[in-house]
């Protein structure tokens, strides 16, 4: 009986040793929830967005000694949309966790009541976790981000103590409405030295300093962006002239382009006021250039001032006109367009190419030697269209019909060496053989004495080398036919026809003589 006794005593010690581990006292744990937010934070109407929360433990222990699971649930608008399972929480505000759900959301703009509930199924126990501060309530404002648009100015610059110094203004715009923007982050970067300044009442800010001595000081300003703005920035260059320099003009060519001022042709003409006085005509050269696609040049201060540049002998740009002050300086930014590709080929009366030949394109000449030039990049059209001459052989010059070339474009130019056809000058008759001919009305040697008469009269030029005589009409293709009705019916035009039988006769398709 002892015995029994003392195995059941035991057996209670065993079973009262976890109990006694896990007893607790209030404030040993006590979860804290807020921030409560979503992800993203402005989202696109109908964007599928993250239900987000911070949570910390004022206790003194882990969660885990008193619960091995915890759980939060997530809600909008009432609705319960989802339920997690949340690890272990350590004391101390230092240990704050972000929880957040799946994309669980399908965000609409406007108000909504975000709630999230932790502990949602109760299993710590009230005594030592308050349920009071478990659940956190937020009314969100959603709503896409508003794009912002940032710009920075160079006032001119000025002589303070014998050093030159430069005035930068930053301005912050709601890019929809624009309204200035004001008590907004600008993160100025002015020779790699950085400030951040706050927008006034009128959204902007004004910073001074002294300019170096060494090459152009870049300036960036920055907007990081906020719960309704998107970020934003923009730059500037500011350049170190001679001393006795007070005004210029600067042109810079975009960063994206191919081109620059060292290694292509280019030409620049500057205009002060109106289009009635230029007064400059330069080829950029290394005086004349900061860097490759930075071109510069000293000019009188209160002017207007504009300029066209030609590449390879072409205009592609005109700049704004802009008011030069004393020490100011304009900056312009060009931008190439992208190229056109084309290739020349010369071709006789007959249709065959014309070999050692010579194409001149305004102020480069390409060889033709097997009657097709190399693929040529070409700036785009801005003016006037393009007109190329070939040099042939025997000392003639023949001018191209005027094309016009689009960006990125792609095309083979022809250049005729007579007009291969008189297309004013075809019967009636000869159109009204070749409808007959279609229906069958008549046989194919009717239809053949029509093409006989306009190649015999040369209203229609075919090679030498088809003048074999053959009457073997079985051999003209049946869609040659067709083409004959659609012709002699309006749906195709004499070119289209004429140029059709020129190449069935070239290659051999059918035989007229």
């Amino acid at each position: 009986m002892m015995l029994e006794k003392l195995i059941i005593l035991c057996l209670g010690l065993v079973l009262l040793i976890p109990v006694m581990s896990v007893h607790a006292f209030t404030g040993d744990v006590e979860l804290v929830v807020d921030n409560v937010g979503i992800s993203p934070a402005s989202p696109k109407n109908g964007e599928m967005v993250s239900i987000t929360a911070e949570i910390h433990n004022l206790g003194s222990k882990n969660t885990r000694t008193f619960t091995s699971m915890i759980t939060a649930a997530y809600f909008v608008d009432g609705d319960l949309l989802h339920i997690d399972e949340i690890g272990n929480i350590k004391p101390g505000a230092s240990n704050k966790i972000t929880i957040a759900s799946p994309p669980v959301w399908k965000s609409e703009n406007g108000v909504h009541d975000v709630k999230v509930i932790i502990d949602y199924h109760d299993t710590l126990n009230d005594q030592y976790d308050s349920p009071t501060n478990n659940s956190i309530n937020k009314n969100l404002l959603v709503m896409p981000v508003r794009s912002t648009d940032i710009s920075v100015e160079a006032s001119p610059q000025y002589l303070l103590q014998g050093e030159k110094m430069s005035r930068i203004s930053v301005s912050l715009l709601d890019s929809d409405s624009f309204e200035f923007l004001n008590d907004k982050e600008i993160a100025l970067n002015f020779d790699d030295n950085d400030f951040v300044l706050l927008t006034d009442d009128m959204g902007m800010i004004s910073f001074s300093n002294a300019l170096s001595s060494h090459p152009p000081v870049k300036v960036i300003a920055s907007f990081g962006g906020d719960e309704i703005y998107s970020s934003s920035s923009s730059s500037l260059i500011l350049y170190q002239f001679p001393s006795e320099v007070s005004s210029a003009l600067v042109l810079k060519l975009s960063d994206s382009n191919l081109h620059d001022f060292e290694n292509n042709s280019f030409e620049i003409v500057i205009y002060q006021d109106t289009y009635e006085k230029p007064i400059k005509k330069i080829r950029p050269d290394s005086a004349t250039l900061f860097d490759s696609e930075t071109f510069w040049i000293s000019l009188p201060f209160g002017h207007h001032y504009f300029a066209e540049v030609y590449l390879d002998g072409r205009i592609f740009s005109v700049t704004d006109k802009k008011l030069l002050q004393e020490y100011g300086v304009v900056v312009q930014k060009i931008n190439v367009p992208e190229m056109g590709k084309i290739k020349f080929t010369v071709v006789d009366e007959m249709g065959r190419f014309v070999t050692d030949s010579k194409i001149t394109n305004w102020i480069y000449t390409y060889s033709a030697e097997d009657g097709f030039t190399d693929w040529v990049d070409v700036i785009p059209v801005l003016r006037e269209p393009y007109v190329a001459k070939a040099t042939l052989i025997d000392g003639r010059v023949i001018n191209s019909e005027p094309f016009v070339v689009y960006p990125g474009e792609q095309k083979i130019i022809e250049i005729l060496t007579s007009e291969k056809t008189r297309y004013d000058e075809i019967p009636s008759w000869v159109k009204a053989n070749a409808g007959w001919w279609a229906d069958g009305s008549i046989d194919d040697s009717s239809f053949v004495e029509g093409m006989q008469f306009l190649i015999r009269e040369q209203i229609v030029l075919v090679p030498e080398t088809t003048s074999n005589f053959s009457q073997d009409y079985d051999e003209i293709p049946s869609w040659v036919k067709a083409n004959a009705g659609w012709w002699a019916d309006g749906s195709i035009d004499d070119s289209s026809f004429v140029e059709g039988m020129q190449f069935l006769i070239r290659e051999g398709l059918i035989k007229l003589f």
